[in-house]
């Protein structure tokens, strides 16, 4: 095509194909460490897949205490629970990490503090919608987006949060599928293999990381912001540090969370300064490492990963991928899945504790503005 021809060229309509469309149904899946997962089909009745039978296959069935009594037994651990399922032929998806010690985890720490963001800015804007009469588009935009400190904090501790679930969700993926081709063709024995999809891994693991730095440094400046401390515009753990003080110690319940777990300490070589510790060090050091120094997959034992034996009688096996680490190889799902529940098990108790209003939103007739002008304003379509 050169751009010569004025020629307007029509959509064919010579051969009509009908695109499908998925079928309504859902789908409700434990996943879990080593790319295994336990589906249930009904009320407590499981099944748990990949399993190797003469070939690829789901085995049930189990109940949910069986499940999780395979899964110890196992070495295996569950990650998340996540549904799926199509509505009038769109794709809808959930994901609610599995926490120890917490009872209800149906709700994950990315939306108790969507619910904190969203309940601040109800209170915020909720006299001034009462006033306005048939906004518009731009000045509901205006309105919204004017947060104040907290809630734009807490809006973006949120959004950090949901992606990291979605990282470590596609990275739960690629083990699964992973660990099904390596079962469906027989390989685990151990013999390491590589695949095209090895870049999305190394994109997700990546992400991962970035996407709890980034929640991380959103927490550290809201605690600064509690303690009526300058950060400078600057939202980062390393700048609360600067700015801290062992007479700040004991002075907030956010900072007393991360005192009290050890992330915070006196820095010894100094008579009032703050350092970082324990595990909030040990993750901002592996962040460091893939976002500063190399990338996961840079090394030659990252690039392929194996399936191995858990029970080769049942025909149940997992897969591994190594990262390498300076104390040794290590599996980057299992690693990845300690640090997500320290920082999941970490946000819950800081939004809990925070003081702020964590219930669900709930919408009445009354909060539910009207958007029916704003289309003809948006593209200049006169309204009648």
């Amino acid at each position: 095509m050169n751009g010569k021809s004025k020629e307007r060229i029509p959509v064919p309509s010579g051969i009509t194909r009908r695109t499908p469309r998925q079928p309504d149904g859902d789908g409700f899946v434990v996943c879990c460490s080593g790319g295994i997962r336990a589906i249930q089909q009904d009320k407590d009745v499981w099944f748990i897949e990949p399993v190797f039978d003469a070939g690829l296959c789901a085995k049930g069935v189990v109940s949910a205490q069986q499940v999780q009594a395979l899964l110890k037994q196992s070495g295996l651990r569950e990650i998340a629970f996540h549904r799926t399922g199509w509505f009038k032929g769109e794709y809808h998806s959930s994901w609610s990490p599995i926490v120890p010690g917490r009872k209800n985890h149906m709700i994950g720490p990315a939306d108790i503090w969507g619910q904190i963001a969203g309940n601040l800015s109800r209170a915020r804007t909720a006299p001034e919608i009462k006033t306005l009469d048939k906004p518009s588009h731009q000045q509901v935009v205006a309105l919204l987006d004017a947060r104040g400190e907290i809630e734009r904090l807490a809006q973006s501790i949120s959004l950090s949060l949901r992606n990291m679930d979605m990282s470590i969700e596609q990275i739960a993926e690629f083990y699964n599928k992973q660990l099904s081709n390596h079962v469906a063709s027989g390989l685990f024995d151990g013999r390491r293999s590589t695949t095209t999809m090895d870049q999305m891994l190394y994109a997700h693991v990546h992400g991962f990381f970035m996407h709890l730095g980034a929640a991380r440094d959103y927490l550290a400046t809201l605690v600064g912001f509690r303690l009526g401390k300058d950060l400078q515009k600057k939202d980062s753990l390393a700048r609360l540090v600067d700015v801290l003080r062992i007479d700040d110690f004991g002075t907030d319940a956010l900072l007393d969370i991360f005192t009290g777990r050890g992330y915070l300490r006196k820095k010894a070589a100094s008579a009032n300064k703050v350092e970082v510790a324990g595990w909030l060090a040990e993750i901002t050091d592996l962040r460091n490492l893939l976002m500063h120094k190399r990338p996961y997959g840079a090394r030659f034992a990252e690039h392929m990963g194996y399936a191995v034996a858990v029970d080769a009688a049942s025909g149940l096996y997992r897969y591994t991928r190594p990262i390498v680490l300076d104390d040794g190889e290590h599996d980057v799902l299992d690693l990845i899945l300690q640090h997500y529940r320290t920082a999941c098990s970490l946000f819950f108790d800081c939004a809990e504790r925070s003081g702020w209003n964590t219930a669900m939103l709930t919408l009445t007739d009354a909060d539910i503005i009207s958007t029916t002008d704003m289309v003809g304003e948006a593209d200049g379509t006169p309204q009648g």
